[in-house]
């Protein structure tokens, strides 16, 4: 198709992932207007909390522990996790770590979004 560009914006997301600042997401990519696709630097523990929608978690670099109420999985670089909606659930680390995620857009993920956390992480 002519005169119509169909490519995103490219990135290196590791060039990215080393300005991020913890639990402060960065959108690589929006997919049919609907879903994100979104690297982030965690460290620290974040807060408990839902969605109602699934999300979606590659580690890149490091590893975490995705904790529910239930259980805790450590997830490990080129590992990854789908956290169905509804599901109280925090990513924690002690170190940093970068993780790839895919969700819907209106999935809140930045530790601005949570006030309790705000200048803690």
């Amino acid at each position: 198709m002519l005169g119509i560009h169909m490519l995103s914006e490219k990135y290196n997301v590791h060039k990215v992932a080393s300005t991020l600042d913890t639990f402060s997401p960065f959108d690589l990519a929006e997919l049919d207007g609907e879903y994100l696709v979104r690297i982030a630097l965690f460290k620290g523990i974040f807060p408990w909390h839902t969605h109602p929608k699934d999300e979606f978690f590659l580690v890149l670099k490091g590893s975490f522990a995705l904790e529910t109420k239930e259980s805790k999985t450590v997830l490990n670089q080129g590992e990854c996790i789908t956290v169905k909606r509804g599901l109280e659930h925090r990513p924690s680390c002690k170190k940093a770590v970068i993780v790839l995620s895919a969700l819907h857009k209106t999935i809140r993920t930045s530790k601005h979004d949570f006030p309790e956390v705000r200048g803690k992480l």
